[in-house]
C-alpha cells in the first residue's frame, strides 16, 4: 500500500478537491491519500465526493481548524 500525501494548508475550494482528483487517477487500487487541509469547506465537499463515489474517507482534526482526511482507493 502506497501513501500519497497533498499539503491544501491555505488553497480554498475547488482546489484541495481538484487535487484529490488529479491524486486518485495517479495511485493503485489500495493505496491511499493523506490530505492536510485548514478549510472546514474542504471537509464537507471530500465527504460528499467521496461518498458518491464509495470511497472510506477518515476525517481527524489535528488542531483547531487543521484536518488530516485519509481517502482510501478500493481495490
Amino acid at each position: 500500500m502506497a501513501e500519497c500525501f497533498i499539503d491544501v494548508l491555505g488553497d480554498i475550494c475547488p482546489i484541495p478537491n481538484l487535487k484529490v482528483q488529479a491524486a486518485l487517477k495517479q495511485i493503485n487500487p489500495g493505496d491511499r491519500i493523506v490530505l492536510v487541509t485548514d478549510h472546514s469547506c474542504t471537509v464537507t465537499t471530500l465527504k460528499e465526493d467521496m461518498s458518491r463515489k464509495r470511497m472510506v474517507m477518515e476525517v481527524e482534526e489535528l488542531d483547531h481548524g487543521i484536518w488530516k482526511i485519509i481517502i482510501h482507493k478500493p481495490v
